[in-house]
């Protein structure tokens, strides 16, 4: 059985707070989508160990954030259904 990102499958929305000046941040996609060309048309589970950023089950999802106000970007893990 595969895992789904709900934020990937437009299940759930993705709200987070910056931690540098606590405006919401937008989210920018998957991290893997700034890999490399042909990065967006791998599979999601294909990205757990290979990108070498999830160092365990590979069940969460890797999504870019970045503030609109102050243009911090940060990594969070968003797990899988």
């Amino acid at each position: 059985m595969s895992s789904i990102c709900p934020v990937c499958n437009g299940l759930q929305e993705l709200s987070t707070e910056c931690p540098e000046c606590s405006h919401a941040m937008r989210d920018g996609g998957r991290l893997s989508d700034y890999l490399g060309p042909y990065s967006p048309y791998r599979e999601i589970d294909g990205y757990s160990m290979s990108d070498g950023a999830i160092s365990g089950s590979g069940d969460q999802c890797l999504h870019v954030v970045s503030c609109p106000d102050c243009q911090r970007s940060i990594t969070i893990l968003v797990p899988y259904l």
